[in-house]
C-alpha cells in the first residue's frame, strides 16, 4: 500500500486536523459527545475517533507492531490530544506566530524533498479527502509549537564540553579497562519462596550500604562469595574478561559506587567499584563530538519537555468523559 502523503510528507508534523462530524445510530440519536474539557477548550468523541483511525492507519502503513487494546489506545491518543490543546493554549498565551511566507517556505521544502509539484501535492491530498489549506494549517501549528519549545526549553538548555566528554568516555570504553571490584554474593535456591527471602535480604544489604554502612564489614558478615573474609575484595579484572552482566553493571560506576542488586541462577550480587584504570582515549573527530552534543541536547530537551507538559497538566482544568453520556444527562 502506498504511504499516505499526510504521513510521507509531513513526518515530524503534528497530527492531522480533526473533523467535527456527528454520526447517527439507532433512532437518529447522536453518538458524539465531549470526551475532554481542557481549560476553555473541548475535545469531541468524533475528533478522538478520527485521530485514533489516523494512528491505526499510520501503523498499518509502516508495518508496525500491533498497537494494543483499543481502550488503551483511545486513552493514549486522548492524552496526546489533551497535551496538544495545552500546548496550543500556551502558543496563544505567549503570542507566538508564524506568517504566511514562512508556511509557504516550509511547504516548498516539503515539495522539494519529495520531488513533487504543487499540483501533484494537491491531487494527492484530494485523494485523502484533505485540502491544501488544511495541510498548511498543520504546518503552521507545527512551526508555532516548535517555536514554543525553542522559547521555553531549548533557549535554557546547555550541553557542556564536560558532558560531551563523559558521554564519549562511556561509549568508547576500552576492553583493556581494569576494574578493581568487591562483591557481596548471596546464594539462593530455586524454590520461589526461599529465593524471594534471599532477594529481599540482598536489597536490604544494598539499602544499608547506601545509607552509609561499610561494604567490607557487610561482606564479611553476609557474603557467601569469594574473598568474603577480605571484605569481598576480588582484586582487579579487565573489562573484557568479566561476565557480560557484571561488566554492564559496573561500566558506568565511579570509584566508591555500588551496583544495583544483580540476579543470576545461583543467587544475588552487589558489586562495588573500588578503583578503575582507563586507558587514555585517542583523539576524537570534531564531527563525532558534535553528533554526541546534539544527541545529548535532544535527550535533555525531551526530558524537560516531559516535565514541562506534566506541570502544565497539573495546573490546568482537565475533565475526561470517555463513555457517552447516559440518557437525560
Amino acid at each position: 500500500m502506498r504511504p499516505s502523503v499526510w504521513q510521507a510528507m509531513a513526518v515530524g508534523l503534528l497530527a492531522a486536523l480533526s473533523f467535527l462530524g456527528v454520526p447517527k445510530v439507532g433512532r437518529a440519536e447522536t453518538v458524539d459527545w465531549i470526551v475532554a474539557v481542557v481549560n476553555d477548550d473541548v475535545i469531541l468523541n468524533s475528533e478522538l475517533q478520527r485521530r485514533v483511525e489516523d494512528v491505526v492507519k499510520a501503523g498499518q502503513l509502516r508495518d508496525a507492531a500491533p498497537l494494543g487494546p483499543a481502550d488503551a489506545l483511545r486513552k493514549d491518543v486522548l492524552r496526546q490530544m489533551i497535551r496538544d490543546k495545552l500546548t496550543a493554549q500556551e502558543v496563544a498565551r505567549l503570542k507566538i506566530t508564524v506568517n504566511e511566507s514562512e508556511v509557504e517556505e516550509a511547504l516548498a521544502s516539503i515539495q522539494s524533498a519529495n520531488n513533487m509539484s504543487r499540483q501533484q501535492l494537491e491531487a494527492m491530498l484530494r485523494e485523502e479527502g484533505r485540502t491544501l489549506e488544511q495541510f498548511k494549517k498543520v504546518i503552521r501549528q507545527d512551526m508555532e509549537r516548535a517555536r514554543l519549545i525553542e522559547r521555553v526549553l531549548k533557549s535554557k538548555t546547555l550541553i557542556t564540553d564536560e558532558q560531551v566528554q563523559a558521554a564519549l568516555s562511556r561509549e568508547m570504553r576500552s576492553p583493556e579497562e581494569e576494574r578493581h571490584l568487591a562483591v557481596i554474593f548471596l546464594s539462593a535456591p530455586e524454590a520461589p519462596e526461599a529465593r524471594q527471602a534471599v532477594r529481599l535480604k540482598a536489597h536490604e544489604i544494598l539499602k544499608r550500604i547506601r545509607q552509609g554502612e561499610n561494604f567490607a564489614e557487610l561482606a564479611r558478615a553476609y557474603s557467601q562469595g569469594p574473598e568474603a573474609q577480605n571484605g569481598g575484595d576480588i582484586g582487579t579484572i579487565k573489562a573484557k574478561n568479566m561476565a557480560p552482566a557484571l561488566e554492564q553493571a559496573t561500566r558506568n560506576l565511579e570509584p566508591g559506587q555500588v551496583s544495583d542488586v544483580l540476579e543470576s541462577t545461583n543467587g544475588f550480587y552487589v558489586l562495588k567499584l573500588m578503583d578503575v584504570k582507563r586507558p587514555k582515549p585517542g583523539a576524537v573527530d570534531e564531527r563525532v563530538k558534535e553528533k554526541v552534543r546534539q544527541e545529548l541536547f535532544r535527550m535533555e530537551v525531551n526530558r524537560k519537555y516531559d516535565q514541562w507538559i506534566r506541570d502544565l497538566e497539573a495546573k490546568s482544568y482537565i475533565q475526561i468523559h470517555l463513555e457517552p453520556p447516559t440518557s437525560g444527562s
